[in-house]
């Protein structure tokens, strides 16, 4: 960097530069240089073109809930995109928002309308622009797929520092680089999202199964008939139990004997009901807390992989947390209408995703390292089944690992990035997208 790294409008306020030190997984602390908190996607781009005059680097960061760095840098400046957070319904089909709005602010935006986003992940407080640089999974997966699949156009800001329109008709190379491209082809500052019709209530079945190959049987046959309009699954092996959540938006309240018939559960739990339907599979802020290590991963499988999941746990479970703090679990996963080449997965058109997601205290800094450690093993086994990693943490790989990951799409990949961001000003960290890639080992905790 040069002597004085500030660009117009950052700020070298320590306490601002601590802030974001870290990201969701705080398996890392990198204090930026500056930070930056554009108001507009202008803003941005100005940031970007004087970055890129000054050999500065930029490290974008919406919610920050990436588990793997990605958000952070101790060698430049972190671009808070979270003051872009306009969100503005455009009809019946379709909902713009900012890449810094949180996904629970859209939702919030829609309320009355009966529409929501066909694909809404987890944790509310994730950012558009967060969550489509990656994929973007959750309960309505099995009909929508991933939400870089649910966009009609994006504005992006390219590492050039030029403020572009894409979409599948105009600028198609950009808007295919950016949906699933980690941050490092551009800064996405809105989106043009699909909406769906929504039920005036939502429902949502516990059911407790014991019999793995009978849930298998189930699940395999509820998701192809489309029972059930979301699905999470957490799998118990210690308790010897599955445990199935299946939610149902509806108008006419449902006959609940009509809706799990002929399914072979033992046990359901509880029927919870409520109006409150975009946030329904929305878990609330308080549930995770920053000041935890996740150690998370996540990986597609095809759908063929699922009795082997269920079979047997992959890793030491005394290594993972017990629920609450531990969540082993799987989400079914089809195909959307609007091909994302950068949300890297198995071919076939059914998937099951497969996570491991911990949430360890202050204190076990080394049970989340030695955790992260048995997670590649796990992830050395399942790539050799036909898994792709899911990128929202930290991977470990090498350049061999990250060749067989993106596979024929590596050497476009590679000029994706000489195109849009030539001079590297959104810095590669430990991904194959050009020279200068820094370690993005876990490193000590201070």
């Amino acid at each position: 960097m040069s002597d004085d790294p500030l660009l117009p409008g950052t700020s070298r306020n320590l306490e601002e530069r601590e802030a974001r030190a870290f990201d969701f997984g705080r398996m890392v602390r990198r204090v930026p240089d500056a930070v930056a908190t554009p108001v507009s996607a202008e803003e941005v781009a100005n940031l970007v073109r004087s970055a890129r005059r000054g050999g500065i680097q930029l490290a974008i960061r919406g919610g920050g809930h990436s588990q793997g760095a990605q958000s952070l840098t101790d060698r430049g400046v972190v671009l808070d995109t979270t003051n872009l957070d306009r969100v503005q319904p455009v009809g019946p089909g379709l909902v713009r928002a900012q890449g810094g709005a949180q996904w629970g602010t859209v939702v919030d935006a829609l309320k009355g309308a009966r529409r929501l986003p066909r694909v809404l992940v987890d944790i509310g407080e994730a950012t558009v622009g967060g969550t489509l640089a990656a994929a973007g999974l959750g309960t309505t997966s099995h009909r929508y797929g991933a939400q870089v699949e649910q966009v009609e156009q994006l504005e992006v800001v390219t590492g050039t520092g030029e403020l572009v329109r894409c979409s599948p008709m105009e600028n198609a190379g950009l808007f295919d680089a950016v949906r699933g491209g980690q941050g490092q082809f551009g800064i996405i500052t809105e989106a043009w999202i699909r909406l769906r019709p929504a039920g005036a209530r939502f429902r949502q079945y516990e059911l407790h199964y014991q019999d793995f190959e009978r849930f298998a049987e189930d699940f395999d046959i509820l998701v192809a008939e489309g029972r059930f309009d979301h699905f999470r699954v957490e799998l118990r092996h210690l308790e010897n139990k599955i445990i199935l959540l299946a939610g149902l938006e509806y108008d006419e309240t449902p006959d609940d004997d009509r809706v799990l018939e002929a399914l072979g559960y033992d046990e359901l739990v509880y029927t919870r009901d409520t109006a409150s339907v975009g946030r329904a599979g929305i878990y609330p802020s308080w549930a995770f807390s920053w000041r935890h290590f996740h150690p998370w991963r996540d990986w597609m499988l095809p759908w063929e992989a699922l009795p082997m999941l269920l079979a047997e746990p992959l890793l030491d479970l005394d290594l993972v947390p017990r629920p609450p703090w531990g969540w082993i679990g799987l989400y079914p996963v089809g195909r959307g209408e609007i091909d994302a080449p950068l949300f890297m997965r198995p071919p076939q058109k059914k998937l099951v995703s497969y996570s491991v997601l911990a949430m360890l205290g202050e204190l076990e800094f080394e049970r989340a390292t030695e955790l992260a450690k048995r997670l590649e093993d796990v992830d050395r086994r399942l790539v050799e089944l036909g898994a792709k990693s899911y990128l929202s943490g930290g991977v470990g790989y090498g350049p061999e690992q990250w060749g067989r990951h993106y596979g024929e799409m590596l050497e476009q990949v590679v000029k994706w990035k000489r195109e849009f961001d030539p001079d590297q000003v959104l810095p590669s960290a430990d991904m194959p997208f050009g020279p200068g890639a820094s370690d993005s080992s876990l490193g000590t905790w201070p």
